[in-house]
């Protein structure tokens, strides 16, 4: 996060969970399979799959790869304008990954961590344990809750 102040940008450490899972649910069939539905539709759930994908790949780099992925129309949207820019082999494990009941797992997980922290308005965010009112600028939040301005 950078943080302008003075004339002088000031970089700061900080830690985030992104968790992408809204209001949805998952079920375990028979066949042992995770089946999620989401507030959205499917396609919803396919990019929480890829986002998803991603932050388990690169727990500590993921954050521009999620942002990438957010708001887009499909999944094959998400591979093209996303994934053009890392290796064969990552792209490969990423959709494997998204498309197959590894990434429905993580979307059960995600649901799951949803449910618990009793989120019950999306998108969510809390800044040092205190909910963030989405009315808000994320800055004017950061600032108010933190001694990093």
């Amino acid at each position: 996060m950078c943080i302008h102040s003075a004339g002088m940008f000031i970089w700061l450490i900080y830690n985030h969970i992104v968790i992408p899972f809204g209001k949805g649910d998952c079920e375990y069939d028979y066949n042992r399979n995770f089946h999620c539905k989401c507030m959205h539709g499917a396609t919803e759930c396919d990019l929480n799959r890829l986002q998803n994908c991603a932050i388990s790949y690169f727990p500590r780099r993921h954050l521009g790869l999620i942002t990438c992925i957010q708001g887009l129309g499909t999944l094959r949207e998400a591979f093209s304008r996303c994934l053009s820019r890392l290796s064969d082999r990552t792209q490969r494990k990423l959709i494997e990954c998204a498309t197959t009941q590894t990434g429905e797992l993580l979307n059960y997980y995600s649901m799951v961590n949803t449910h618990r922290a009793g989120v019950r308005i999306w998108p969510t965010m809390y800044v040092n344990g205190v909910f963030f009112d989405r009315s808000y600028p994320v800055d004017q939040k950061i600032c108010q809750h933190t001694n990093w301005c």
